[in-house]
């Protein structure tokens, strides 16, 4: 990865998809940049192109991060690991990121609400069901 490979990651990961206005900010040829954000693609530096979407405004103002602990041995006994649970929980539409984490939680999810009985709902049927899944703590984001 080289210099132009960077400057495009850093445009693609602030919201500029479009390989014109990549060509014009780089100024590289169209065909150069084309080239490259395919390889970029390819060599999956590059995974998916997401939307910067306004979730208060989409009806969702409530965010909350979950601290959840896992039961090691009961996992090892299911043969399933805490990345299959991370997976499973990032399918959720309302988890909107999610991280394996050390010290007292094992993974960190952030999650959307409508309001604090959708997040509760959020929270016992979907999180919370999960087997494998012993405690969440959750903190509610002001602001």
């Amino acid at each position: 990865m080289d210099n132009l490979d960077e400057e495009l990651i850093a445009h693609v990961d602030s919201g500029t998809i479009k390989y014109t206005a990549l060509a014009k900010k780089t100024n590289f040829p169209l065909s150069t940049v084309h080239f490259r954000m395919k390889k970029l693609e390819n060599e999956k530096i590059i995974r998916h192109y997401k939307g910067d979407i306004d979730w208060k405004k989409a009806g969702f103002p409530l965010s909350a991060f979950v601290l959840i602990s896992i039961d090691i041995n009961l996992l090892k006994s299911l043969r399933r690991t805490q990345e299959q649970i991370l997976k499973e929980l990032l399918q959720i539409m309302y988890v909107r990121e999610g991280y394996i984490t050390t010290g007292e939680a094992d993974i960190l999810v952030k999650v959307i609400a409508k309001d604090s009985s959708h997040l509760k709902e959020i929270l016992l049927d979907y999180i919370d069901a999960k087997e494998g899944i012993v405690k969440t703590n959750t903190m509610i984001i002001l602001g």
